[in-house]
Order: C-alpha cells, then sequence, then structure tokens
C-alpha cells in the first residue's frame, strides 16, 4: 500500500492512506528482497534506503533437511554481482516505505478503520469505524486477510489455513567469525531435526536430489517455450535425447504425481509440468490423496482451482 501510494504520488496524484492503527509500524522478521523486488524500490527513489536498511546476501545455501549438511549452494555475490539479493527486517522496510510516502505527498490518515466499502455510487467510498465516508476517483485496497475492499468486491469469504507455513527470521551475527557462524548452521540443523518423520513428508536428501537431477532438469525446462513445444507434441523423442529413462519417461506420461514426490521430484517442477498440460494445482493435489478433483474441492472451504500458469491456459482452466 505505501509502495503503490509513492508511485501514484510521484506522478501527480492526491494520495490518501487510511490506516486503522494509531501509528504506521510492523513487526514481523525477516523478508528476502529479490533483485525484481529491488529495481521497484530503486524505480520509486529508494534504492538508498534500501541499500542503508538491507545486508545484501553473498549466497543462499540448500540443507539436506535430516542432517543439516549443505546440498547446493548457490554463490549470488559472485554470479551475480549486479543483481543483489537483500535481507531486511519488515519493520525497517515499513518505516522507509512510509518516509518514502510521506516525501512523496501522501497524507496518512491514522485510526481510520475501514469497516466496509460502498460501490453504490459512481465513486467507491470508504466507510469507517467512527462513522466517516471517504470518497475517491480510484480506491486501492491494500488492507490484507480481512479486506474490507476485496467482500466488497468478491463477497464474504471465511479465509482458511492452506497448510502451507514459511517460518522467517533475521539472525545476528558475525559472519566473519568462523566459530559462531558453525554455531548457527549447528542451530538451523537442530531446528530440522525429525522432519522427514511426519506424515506425509518426503525429504529432498543430498542423495535423491542427486539421483533425480535428470528428471528435474527435464521438467525444470518447461520454463522454455521450445521444450515445452516438444513436451507436448514430441514427448518420447525429447526424453531420449535427455537420456530419461523407461521408469522416468513412464512416470511423467502417465502422471504419476505421488510416485515423482517420493521419487525425488521437486515439487515446483510437478507445477510447470502441470501447468503445460492445462492440469490445475489442486488436481495434482487430490491425486496425492488418490482422490478426484470433485472429492477434494469438497473438502475446500473454497473450492476454487488455480495454477501456475498464464494467459490464455489458465483462462481455460478457470472455465472448466
Amino acid at each position: 500500500g505505501l509502495a503503490v501510494a509513492r508511485a501514484m504520488a510521484l506522478r501527480g496524484a492526491a494520495v490518501t492512506v487510511l490506516e486503522q492503527a494509531d501509528a504506521i509500524r510492523e513487526v514481523g522478521a525477516g523478508l528476502q528482497i529479490s533483485p525484481n523486488g529491488a529495481a521497484v524500490l530503486r524505480a520509486l527513489g529508494l534504492g538508498g534506503a534500501l541499500e542503508a536498511a538491507s545486508v545484501r546476501a553473498s549466497a543462499v545455501v540448500l540443507r539436506d533437511g535430516l542432517d543439516g549438511a549443505a546440498v547446493l549452494r548457490m554463490d549470488l555475490a559472485r554470479m551475480r554481482p549486479d543483481q543483489g539479493w537483500h535481507f531486511v527486517h519488515r519493520a525497517d522496510l515499513i518505516a522507509l516505505l512510509e518516509q518514502g510516502a510521506r516525501e512523496a505527498g501522501v497524507e496518512m490518515r491514522l485510526l481510520q478503520k475501514v469497516e466496509a466499502v460502498d460501490l453504490a455510487g459512481e465513486r467507491p467510498v470508504a466507510v469507517t469505524e467512527q462513522g466517516g465516508r471517504v470518497e475517491a476517483d480510484l480506491m486501492i485496497g491494500a488492507d490484507g486477510l480481512h479486506s474490507s475492499a476485496r467482500i466488497a468486491l468478491n463477497g464474504k469469504v471465511a479465509p482458511f489455513f492452506t497448510h502451507q507455513v514459511a517460518w522467517r527470521a533475521v539472525v545476528p551475527g558475525d559472519v566473519s567469525d568462523p566459530a559462531e557462524a558453525e554455531d548457527y548452521r549447528q542451530h538451523i540443523g537442530h531446528e530440522l531435526e525429525g522432519a522427514g518423520g511426519l506424515p506425509g513428508t518426503y525429504p529432498f536428501t543430498h542423495a535423491r536430489s542427486h539421483a533425480n537431477l535428470r528428471i528435474n532438469t527435464f521438467l525444470h525446462r518447461l520454463v522454455q517455450p521450445a521444450h515445452r513445444e516438444r513436451f507436448v507434441n514430441d514427448f518420447d523423442a525429447l526424453a531420449d535425447e535427455y537420456g530419461l529413462s523407461t521408469e522416468e519417461k513412464e512416470l511423467i506420461a502417465e502422471r504419476r504425481w505421488i510416485e515423482m514426490i517420493r521419487r525425488g521430484v521437486s515439487f515446483f517442477v510437478l507445477e510447470k509440468m502441470a501447468a503445460v498440460l492445462g492440469v490445475p494445482n489442486p488436481a495434482v493435489y487430490a491425486a496425492f490423496r488418490g482422490e478426484t478433483l470433485e472429492q477434494f474441492l469438497a473438502t475446500r472451504k473454497l473450492p476454487l482451482t488455480y495454477s501456475v500458469a498464464g494467459g490464455s491456459k489458465a483462462n481455460l482452466m478457470d472455465q472448466n
């Protein structure tokens, strides 16, 4: 919300932000700002503020979930020195965005909880808890989980747990001290102990990653248009060129989703495969559980389908 407020104010719009709290603040934990996100902040004139508030990543390390051993290290500082990955505390990011919005002339109104958005007239109206009505030519709802703007557009739908969880943190430490760095690595490994014993969990171990590099590489290249075209229209010849085994070819051709997961195929490349084939994500989840799509959707509070596909293919899935 603060980012778009600054962007619009810089282009001459009169912008007002309605904030329900008595101050603009954020607790939260750590965030990673990718090069794309950093490019947006630079375009907003906040690149210097980001550099001052963040730490540039030197590398990303993937670790074995069972023993904490390093599986892969991506040396970002060496391979992409011109594309910084920034680690920043959420509160620091909010603070620099707030300052940027105020400097651009954005009006901040605090203690303005929006209870409803009235779309009955020609212009949208935000109705506040105090009974006030704020009218605008353009209203942007950046109001989170319990969004009044979303309810006005799509009706009231109760939020539900997606069963996807991410833990984020910024850990203070002196990376120049080898002993301290090793302590943190040991701590990370300790936090993951026992993860492989959870029902339905298939740890992507170093050995499993190495054993399935060929099939994962083959599916990951579905991001390339020419590879996608041959995958759909000339699968056997393409698979033979990549040296896929008979078993690997059958797993893909027969869409044996859960068997591929158990074998060690990354879920993220399965998403790409499903998108290419026109299969929505919930249909894959249903197959994981041995259910039809209809059976799976019946267990959801909101029976919707979605995919990582885009354009006309995504529209076609929505229609189906």
